[in-house]
């Protein structure tokens, strides 16, 4: 009589078959294959992406903006030196090429793009501290390096690449030689980044000031200044300045047009938000505004006196002074 024991399991074989199991070991110990997805990339080429996407997509329309010729009156730079398609592939070089690695080698060390999510509050006390440093390591590099009154420093950092376009088109933000982007693009960006923790191993950050910047940097170059459509005209760059008496006269008839507080309020914080002149003035004259535009807090042109609207008055003071000592 047949014991439990010796009964054949469900689906074995019978032994005297002599069938072999013929699975390869190597079969044996294959793991499920592995399916890259954009949440398994390391989180600074995730950032590099999003600022990829957003930084050609603003760009794009910026570009069709020019070729259709929409909004002209916003248009206040109107010289292209170099098309679209011509500036592209130097863009793409720097910022695959040296904005990427750079990037990651961040991560690799420690230095960003690690730990956890930040605290809300955290977030919140971030955002200005970036925007601060990244305007301190930019007027340090960009006025006294790119814009040093020395001959080798002019012919080794080739500075004017990146002014040759004068801030007509969107891309030629990131038009630039090499040792130039990474002076003005790559450092103001990843130090401060350092510095303030590396802002955490939460998406949301880094996306958000990847792309804020992506921006702010294609605004300031595409030659538009869309405040044009809130300031009085006789502020706009290229009219012919007002003396106080006339200027005085003209705001008193914009203050009896524009009655009701609110909309003097929105129609001013507009202007000044949206306000494009600092960096257009810095690609006509070269010494103002090395670190002030769209979105920068503007403090040390403001402090160094080289803000583009207070140099003029700064020289014209120098001048008075200067032929006053004389005397």
């Amino acid at each position: 009589m047949a014991t439990f024991a010796s009964l054949p399991l469900r689906g074995a074989l019978p032994p005297d078959l002599g069938v072999q199991n013929h699975t390869s070991p190597a079969a044996a110990t294959a793991t499920p294959s592995f399916k890259p997805t954009f949440a398994s990339l390391p989180l600074s080429v995730q950032t590099w992406a999003v600022q990829m996407v957003v930084f050609h997509a603003v760009g794009l329309l910026f570009e069709l903006m020019d070729r259709l010729h929409l909004f002209p009156s916003t248009k206040v730079r109107r010289t292209r030196k170099s098309q679209y398609t011509h500036l592209l592939p130097t863009v793409l070089r720097n910022q695959i090429l040296l904005l990427l690695p750079s990037m990651y080698a961040c991560e690799l060390a420690g230095l960003a793009f690690v730990g956890g999510s930040l605290h809300p509050l955290r977030f919140l006390a971030n955002l200005p501290l970036m925007a601060l440093g990244h305007e301190i390591v930019q007027y340090c590099g960009h006025r006294y390096l790119l814009h040093a009154p020395s001959v080798w420093l002019m012919q080794l950092l080739r500075h004017s690449v990146h002014h040759s376009t004068r801030a007509s088109s969107a891309i030629s933000a990131c038009y630039m030689s090499a040792v130039d982007f990474f002076i003005e693009i790559v450092c103001p960006y990843l130090l401060p980044l350092a510095a303030v923790g590396g802002g955490g191993g939460g998406a949301a950050f880094h996306f958000l000031v990847a792309g804020a910047g992506a921006v702010g940097g294609l605004y300031e170059h595409s030659g538009y200044d869309f405040a044009t459509l809130f300031r009085p005209a006789f502020e706009n760059v290229g009219e012919k300045p007002l003396s106080p008496a006339e200027k005085e006269a003209a705001y008193k008839q914009i203050e009896e047009e524009e009655r009701g507080p609110i909309r003097k309020f929105v129609t001013a914080w507009l202007a000044d938000f949206l306000d494009n002149r600092a960096h257009l003035e810095h690609h006509t004259r070269g010494y103002v505004s090395f670190s002030d535009g769209f979105g920068s807090p503007g403090i040390l042109d403001t402090l160094l006196r080289t803000r583009w609207d207070l140099s003029e008055r700064r020289r014209a003071d120098v001048e008075r002074e200067w032929a006053r000592q004389r005397q």
